[in-house]
This record gives C-alpha cells, sequence and structure tokens, in this order.
C-alpha cells in the first residue's frame, strides 16, 4: 500500500511522497518507512503535528531526498464575459498584428457591436473599448492615437484569458494543390456530355465520312473534338474570346472536388486572366471558401482555402 497513491492525494503529493520512500527504501522496514512516508507527507502538506522526536527525524529524512519538480503554476481561468465571442487572430505570417483591427474583426465575425469611446481626463487621453455594451479594458496615452491603441492591447489581454481564441493557420502557397488552366480546359471536355447518334450534327458528319470517333475530314486529319460552348456570364457578350475563358462548369466541379477532399489549401496558376479569376473568386463565395490573390501582372495567382480558423482554447 505504501507504493500506491491514495485517493486524496494530488499528483504532485504522490510523487513527493513516493521520492520520500525510494530515497530511504533501503534503510527501514517497509512498514515502518510506510508510516514515516505518511506522516511526513501530512506534516508538509496538511500541516498535522507529532510528536517532536518524530518530527525531527522526518525533518531531517527530508532534508536528504532530492528535490520533487513542482507542478507548472498556471493562471487561474477567468469566467468568459461576453457569451459566444471569440478573439481571431491573423497567423504568423502577418507583421505588426494591429490590436484595434485584430478586436473589430473578432467583432463582426462574433457578430457583436465594438466602440472605443473617449472618456474624460485631466492631463491624459483615455479611450474605453465597449464590446456588446460591456466595458473591457481603458487604455490612456498623451494623444488619442495611443490611448485607443493602448486601450485594444489591454482588452486583448482582458479577452484573451477568458475567451475562445481562434487563429488563422499559416497558408502554405508552395504546398497547395496546384491546378493549372490546361488541367481546367482538359476537364470541361472531361465533363461534357457524349453527342448522341439521334444528333443532327453527328448524323451530318457521318454522312460526310466520319465514323463516329477520331478528327473529321477525309484522312481524318481534322479536329477531333466537339467545339466546347461556354454560356453567357456577366458582362460577356459577342465577340468574347471563347478559346481562352473558362468553362463555368469545370471551374465549379474542381472547386467541389476540393471541398470533398482532405486538401487545405488550391493554387489557381498565373496563366488565368482576370476573368478567370472573377469565376474562381464568385464560386469560392458561393461555398464559404477563403479566396485571395496574390502577386501583380502576369506573376499573379489565386489560393482558395478551407478550414483557415484553428482554435487554440
Amino acid at each position: 500500500m505504501a507504493d500506491e497513491a491514495y485517493s486524496w492525494e494530488t499528483d504532485f503529493q504522490w510523487r513527493s511522497r513516493r521520492n520520500f520512500i525510494e530515497t530511504w527504501r533501503d534503510e527501514y522496514p517497509e512498514d515502518r518507512l510506510a508510516s514515516l512516508a505518511m506522516c511526513w507527507s501530512n506534516m508538509k502538506f496538511f500541516g498535522c503535528r507529532y510528536p517532536e522526536k518524530v518530527e525531527s527525524l522526518v525533518n531531517e529524512m527530508e532534508s536528504k531526498c532530492p528535490p520533487v519538480p513542482k507542478p507548472e503554476k498556471r493562471p487561474p481561468k477567468r469566467s468568459i464575459i461576453i457569451e459566444n465571442f471569440s478573439v481571431y487572430e491573423p497567423s504568423d505570417q502577418v507583421q505588426n498584428l494591429n490590436p484595434i483591427s485584430i478586436l473589430t474583426e473578432s467583432a463582426q465575425k462574433s457578430k457583436k457591436t465594438i466602440n472605443f469611446q473617449e472618456l474624460q481626463s485631466t492631463n491624459l487621453f483615455t479611450c474605453a473599448v465597449i464590446i456588446q455594451d460591456k466595458l473591457v479594458a481603458t487604455g490612456e496615452a498623451s494623444n488619442k492615437k495611443d490611448a485607443k491603441r493602448n486601450a485594444a492591447e489591454n482588452a486583448l489581454d482582458v479577452l484573451k484569458s477568458c475567451q475562445p481564441v481562434v487563429k488563422k493557420r499559416k497558408i502554405d502557397h508552395d504546398a497547395a494543390t496546384k491546378v493549372t488552366k490546361t488541367e481546367l480546359t482538359m476537364k470541361a471536355y472531361e465533363e461534357a456530355s457524349v453527342i448522341p447518334e439521334s444528333n443532327l450534327g453527328n448524323q451530318l458528319l457521318r454522312k460526310m465520312g466520319w465514323k463516329g470517333s477520331g478528327g473529321i475530314g477525309k484522312e481524318g486529319q481534322g479536329r477531333a473534338e466537339p467545339v466546347m460552348v461556354t454560356g453567357v456570364d456577366g458582362k460577356q457578350g459577342l465577340g468574347v474570346n471563347q478559346d481562352t475563358a473558362l468553362h463555368k462548369g469545370s471551374v465549379h466541379k474542381v472547386i467541389l472536388d476540393f471541398i470533398n477532399s482532405s486538401d487545405q489549401d488550391m493554387k489557381f496558376s498565373p496563366e488565368l486572366s482576370k476573368e478567370d479569376r472573377a469565376l474562381v473568386h464568385q464560386l469560392s463565395k458561393r461555398y464559404g471558401l477563403r479566396h485571395q490573390s496574390y502577386g501583380k501582372d502576369a506573376e499573379r495567382y489565386l489560393v482558395i482555402s478551407k478550414n483557415l480558423y484553428e482554435c487554440e482554447k
């Protein structure tokens, strides 16, 4: 029983008593050592008193025991002060974090009202952060701008100690699934329905010698795939370059496949035109995906992401 923890002992108390026993295991009989260890534990952790001779002995024995690492002290968790409010922090990729922007975005995503209210002060400017009609923190400075920033920093410290913290994960553009314009174009042909033999165009071509597969023409040297028809989208009209415009159905299919996959990010190559990227943005917004373009001119590319935030606590 001496080598087992009692139901009332904490982990640290049990480790300390076991350390006491292990130190003196070869010096005392088992029953005697168990009793001395329990006397020491009761004195150490519960303030019990014993005859002077016993206390003197266990104190001397303790002085020769190796120290036991104490558990890390954690600050007590404060109660939530604003229901259904989370702090949304940017990823580590973002430098020079602006506490005012973090608070504002957190309030927007949590659907709470936020106000930075100036307070009267004699010598310094004072600003208060009020979220959902609750005073969170105040800040002071020699000017209004710094007072507002100090108030925001103080408010973040308070909120992080009691509200859930959600952090944007780092997006690795190089590791993201790559999609080229060529792949999107081929996807359109793969998804296109087969032209049946009852189709008038199919019948006319067959009368001119086409066998139902391969290229058209006497020697089969002509075009082998049907012309892809792209419906009118947005402000497109007569004269639009259909050879370079992406087919909406193919982009839609790629995005749906991405949503149903285990991938977190997808990168569309710089081959896409401005209109192509606009189509990807439009469909990504429809499905609640995070979408953003990076780079300039011919190097501009687009990344879509899901599960952008990770809850820390």
